[in-house]
């Protein structure tokens, strides 16, 4: 049975020619009609249904995903590319739900005073944004990257924020920078060196990070809760 005509009179209408198709396969064989199927339907029927699935996903990850920030760190070059054992922890040790919380520390970001590249200009200009929006919380790294965001006046002064007891704790390993334009330096970090759980997780081995609390965090409770999870054994 002839299902399709390519040499089709050029005079009739696209439409006649579908109808004419569908009479011929009304009562044609079951493989004919999936050969037909196959050859002018498949693949068009296959993109839809790639499409549907992907929006359908999509529209479920929307809906699914976490309402807020609950916490979240940058660690600047601490020698781990992908390890949640660490955030993992602290959010068993928040009881945090985090099917509604979202909590992460970031360990992709790199950063170098000595040798500036494009890359660490656009992993910057990432910082910068996630912190306008609030939902940066700490950074670590080393005094380099400190000063950098210090001078952009990013960090909290230490004395401002801590707790009595924490600032006794850490008194003797504060960090200090110039921030803005001025020449004073601020306390605006914590030497977090013999930290238990950075040793027990393998970050900055050999280095001697600095943790700061970013100005605008929204959950400026969560930070200060994470530094001293880091302490515990």
């Amino acid at each position: 049975m002839e299902i399709y005509n390519k040499n089709r009179d050029q005079n009739r209408s696209l439409h006649d020619e579908i109808r004419e198709q569908n009479a011929k396969l009304k009562n044609a064989p079951f493989k004919e009609k999936l050969a037909y199927f196959k050859e002018y339907y498949l693949k068009a029927s296959l993109a839809i249904l790639a499409a549907t699935i992907f929006v359908g996903y999509l529209a479920y990850t929307i809906l699914s995903a976490p309402d807020d920030t609950a916490f979240g760190a940058f660690f600047y070059n601490c020698g781990i590319s992908s390890n949640t054992d660490l955030i993992d922890g602290f959010t068993q040790h928040l009881q945090l739900d985090t099917k509604k919380h979202d909590a992460y520390i970031d360990t992709s970001m790199t950063f170098s005073a000595d040798e500036p590249t494009y890359e660490s200009y656009i992993v910057l200009q990432k910082a910068m944004a996630i912190i306008a929006t609030g939902e940066l919380d700490i950074i670590v790294g080393d005094n380099s990257t400190i000063d950098y965001y210090a001078r952009n006046e990013s960090f909290h002064d230490i004395t401002t924020i801590l707790p009595p007891d924490l600032l006794e704790s850490f008194g003797d390993r504060l960090y200090f920078a110039k921030v803005g334009e001025t020449e004073t330096l601020i306390p605006v970090g914590i030497y977090i060196t013999d930290a238990p759980q950075l040793t027990a997780h393998g970050y900055y081995i050999g280095q001697e990070p600095v943790l700061s609390f970013v100005i605008n965090s929204n959950s400026i409770d969560n930070a200060i809760e994470f530094l001293r999870y880091l302490y515990m054994e």
